[in-house]
């Protein structure tokens, strides 16, 4: 095992979304809607249509789905989207994002997405007789 300072900022990105997945899981963290932080959507044409955000460890963090041009050349693009994870001050300034595409934090997006939504227990009432 690596030691704190030995490890990469990947590898530290990783540690973390594996901490928040297994916190959302345990739901000793709660994923709430929120407004993306500016830096996301001013002066870009990004979109981020869904930004949720928790607290772990004191610790503004966000999980975001974010949709962008892609060029192909200068003048013909394609919209992509990709998933990402921020850590926030507290006046909700951007202090970091980490977006690089990976099915771990994939799948933490989808579980942020479905705690907040409230999906389970809205099941949970329909399927009661």
């Amino acid at each position: 095992m690596q030691s704190g300072t030995d490890m990469t900022i990947d590898s530290k990105a990783t540690q973390l979304i594996q901490k928040l997945t297994r916190a959302t899981v345990d739901k000793t963290v709660s994923w709430v809607k929120a407004n993306p932080p500016l830096y996301f959507t001013h002066g870009t044409e990004n979109i981020v249509p869904l930004y949720l955000q928790c607290e772990y460890k004191k610790k503004p963090i966000g999980v975001f789905e974010k949709r962008y041009k892609y060029f192909h050349d200068e003048l013909e693009y394609s919209w992509s989207t990709s998933v990402g994870l921020c850590i926030l001050d507290h006046s909700g300034n951007l202090i970091w994002e980490y977006d690089e595409g990976s099915t771990m934090l994939f799948n933490l997006f989808e579980l942020a997405r479905e705690q907040s939504s409230g999906i389970d227990d809205i099941l949970d009432d329909l399927l009661n007789d």
